[in-house]
């Protein structure tokens, strides 16, 4: 869980990076100043570099897809840079400007759905997990269960709270107030584990298949 937030922290970093350089190309793309075009496009191409050798990582969760086109628009910013310079046209310039642009507003749009599919992933397995151990009838599978779909309620919450979350506010809420709800239910059911209250075990099963749903509609709708 903290690799995820970590993951998610990179990549508004990277965009934050993009999109200041974007502005930086912006100011010296009718400069007459060599060195300072110069300074500014070698900034900006080794932090493609960089991109490319972090989508390079075996750790990096984007999709395939967007890996193979990032990679390609990093050997182009490479080639461009290296081949024009100075001698850059206004054109040349623009491109790279909107290739940062663009490229930060979806960088963070890849991981967010990325990160939503193993959300809904993980709640799908605690609700199974969960199901699974009310059939069952035992005790210590139940605790097991439980402890783990509270922790990633938990983790759920810390990832809302985040003062750098975009999420829009009502989402945010209603998230947090789920993750409370969870909590509570969990205390409650804990606290009478040999007798346990099989409506409120499956309100939480149920929690975390809508939660998981709604999480798989937004990717499939981005």
């Amino acid at each position: 869980m903290v690799k995820n937030i970590n993951q998610i922290k990179t990549a508004e970093n990277e965009a934050a990076v993009l999109m200041n350089y974007a502005r930086n190309l912006s100011n010296v793309a009718d400069s007459d100043d060599d060195i300072l075009k110069l300074t500014v496009l070698d900034e900006n191409m080794k932090l493609w570099v960089g991109i490319e050798t972090s989508l390079k990582n075996a750790k990096n969760l984007l999709p395939e897809a967007i890996k193979k086109n990032l990679l390609s628009l990093s050997k182009y910013v490479e080639r461009l840079t290296l081949s024009k310079g100075v001698h850059m046209t206004k054109n040349d310039f623009a491109n790279l400007i909107n290739i940062n642009m663009q490229i930060s507003e979806g960088l963070l749009e890849a991981v967010k759905n990325s990160m939503a599919r193993e959300e809904a992933f993980s709640l799908l397995k605690c609700a199974v997990d969960l199901s699974n151990a009310k059939e069952n009838n035992d005790s210590k599978e139940i605790v097991t269960a439980l402890d783990n779909n509270m922790k990633l309620w938990v983790y759920i919450k810390t990832l809302v709270e985040d003062k750098n979350s975009k999420m829009p506010k009502e989402i945010k809420t209603n998230l947090v107030k789920l993750a409370d709800y969870v909590s509570s239910k969990t205390l409650d059911i804990g606290k009478n584990i040999d007798n346990i209250n099989d409506k409120a075990l499956e309100s939480l099963i149920m929690t975390n298949l809508q939660i998981s749903e709604g999480l798989i509609s937004g990717v499939k709708s981005a």
